[in-house]
């Protein structure tokens, strides 16, 4: 298999953490000029990507996903998934933080409030659910990089209810950071088409700059933003 799309990626990783070869060379126990060549050629081994990621401290899906730019993976859970994620919420929690936030476990246990025993017993049953792999004690998501829910899923359409609502009261308390805006207007129906898509376009953009961002900034310059949209064929006082 061909890896050498990922080579650029991981150039450019380097650069922008102010990575040198050297020190790049160090973590893989070869010479500078190895690595030049390595980064410089037409391929580069799978093993050889998964040392580089774990050097650089990113995950292989993260340069993966940014490698083939715009591409989303969608992920369709079985019924059993779904429905233990909307039953037991801890579950879905955990799995948020850690598959899609990002966050090691001792990060998990402090935001969620709960000790290390009753994490392990949590993370032991999302891998029963084949939604984490464990191996040497160490939990990995099955699905990594960015990715998206089938959206006529009975899981994100009880969450697309829950949390949007959520979001809608935290920027309407005009929290510090938090904005809205509602605007009613008249408009023709294909421009309405392309005011939809333009605001998907923003989205999509802003979803692309986050992985970007991940692999290219420190964690600690890094925060949780949340972004709702909505918009309605209809006026506000229509019924």
């Amino acid at each position: 298999m061909e890896h050498s799309r990922y080579l650029d990626t991981i150039k450019k990783i380097l650069k922008t953490r102010e990575v040198t070869y050297n020190e790049l060379a160090a973590h893989l126990k070869m010479t500078e000029s190895g690595v030049k060549k390595m980064l410089n050629a037409k391929d580069i081994s799978f093993r050889r990507i998964l040392q580089i990621c774990e050097a650089l401290g990113i995950l292989p899906g993260q340069l993966f996903s940014l490698s083939e730019k715009n591409f989303i993976s969608e992920v369709t859970l079985s019924k059993p998934q779904e429905d233990a994620l909307l039953k037991q919420r801890s579950l879905l929690a955990v799995y948020w933080r850690l598959a899609i936030e990002g966050c090691d476990l001792n990060e998990i246990a402090e935001l969620q409030k709960i000790s290390k025993a009753e994490l392990k017993k949590i993370l032991d049953k999302l891998v029963s659910l084949e939604l984490l792999s464990v191996k040497r004690g160490i939990y990995t998501p099955r699905h990594v990089g960015k990715f998206k829910w089938n959206e006529e899923s009975n899981l994100v359409k009880i969450l697309n209810q829950e949390w949007s609502e959520l979001t809608l009261q935290r920027a309407l308390s005009k929290k510090k950071g938090a904005s809205h805006r509602l605007v009613s207007m008249k408009l023709s129906e294909d421009s309405y088409t392309r005011l939809q898509q333009g605001l998907a376009k923003v989205l999509d953009e802003a979803v692309q700059n986050s992985e970007n961002e991940e692999l290219t900034l420190s964690k600690k310059q890094m925060h949780n933003f949340t972004a709702l949209i909505a918009t309605v064929p209809q006026g506000v006082l229509d019924a």
